[in-house]
């Protein structure tokens, strides 16, 4: 059996294997790209002179050591060259054109207005696999931002939103409030995955409920923080929320989001994609960009077996990948 044949099975098996739903897959996010031009404007996103309570106990960890740095004023990331980026971000998801437009219009309108806006929550909704996080993760990586992502179906309850009350045994911050700190930007990106599977134990409230007063811009302003009890702006955070049933999202929710339908890529979009993937193994492998490419041939056996999945093209691409190593000649 020749190399082609071999290569032709192994993507026939691939296209058959059932994969659990979840991430989108192929993340062309992780590929390099340009950091965009920082303008450096910070803003205080606690109370300007609130000090966090001193740590004495010298025994026992600090409970306020994941939020300390909101002591200080956060980076507002103002990214440069923001049409180039957004450009190179639809040549690398080109199924998806209508989502990277709703992400990009609080920067495109600090372009035309010449000042700073918040960013309207995004919802996006589409089937499992057709890349709605990965399109997501990649605008915001491409333009420079810190980019967090949660599975909302792997939340415990609403808690790790809200932040515990220090009378519990295991109190702490807000996650989202964690985030802040951690990456050291006021209005990073936070990815929500699958929010219309929140956990089914509502002991503590509604994730979904939850959320309410992280998207209203105006609650957002003044989040307080069951642990920290003090005032949180939360208001510069760029939101994306991603569903597969938008039956399951509630109206509240849905009310304070931007609705943008993904469907999944088709073949006339394969070749961007794939050619994408090949940079990101590319840089997984340590490997100078353009090392690996895709024939004629290649490109066709993909595009034969290609069922707009995202994350089975990512293991395809993968297969063709390892069998161009197998062939390379070893010193």
């Amino acid at each position: 059996m020749s190399d082609m044949d071999d290569l032709k099975a192994l993507l026939q098996a691939c296209e058959t294997t059932i994969l659990d739903d979840g991430d989108d897959g192929s993340d062309p996010a992780d590929a390099h790209v340009p950091s965009p031009v920082d303008e450096h404007v910070h803003i205080s996103v606690i109370p300007e002179h609130y000090r966090l309570p001193e740590h004495k106990r010298k025994n026992t960890p600090d409970p306020y050591a994941s939020v300390r740095r909101l002591e200080h004023p956060l980076l507002v990331h103002e990214p440069g060259n923001v049409r180039a980026h957004i450009q190179t971000v639809e040549q690398a998801c080109p199924h998806a054109l209508n989502a990277i437009q709703a992400m990009a219009q609080a920067d495109l309108k600090r372009l035309e207005w010449g000042m700073r806006g918040n960013a309207q929550p995004v919802l996006l909704v589409g089937p499992p696999g057709s890349g709605k996080s990965t399109v997501a993760r990649l605008y915001y990586r491409t333009l420079g931002y810190e980019v967090m992502t949660m599975n909302v179906g792997a939340m415990p309850d609403s808690l790790a939103l809200t932040g515990t009350h220090q009378t519990f045994g295991d109190a702490k911050p807000s996650v989202i409030v964690e985030c802040l700190a951690m990456t050291g930007m006021a209005n990073p990106c936070i990815i929500l995955d699958e929010v219309d599977k929140p956990p089914k134990d509502g002991r503590h409230g509604s994730v979904q409920d939850a959320l309410l007063s992280f998207l209203d811009m105006r609650e957002a302003r003044e989040f307080r923080d069951f642990f920290l009890n003090v005032p949180v702006d939360v208001s510069h955070i760029r939101w994306v929320l991603t569903a597969n049933d938008i039956s399951k999202v509630t109206e509240p929710l849905k009310s304070r989001c931007q609705i943008i339908h993904v469907d999944r890529p088709g073949a006339s979009h394969l070749p961007a994609l794939a050619l994408n993937i090949l940079r990101q193994i590319e840089q997984d492998r340590n490997l100078r960009p353009g090392w690996f490419g895709l024939d004629g041939i290649e490109m066709d056996l993909l595009r034969q077996h290609f069922s707009g999945d995202m994350r089975t093209l990512r293991r395809m691409v993968e297969i063709v990948v390892d069998q161009q190593v197998k062939r390379c000649p070893t010193c």
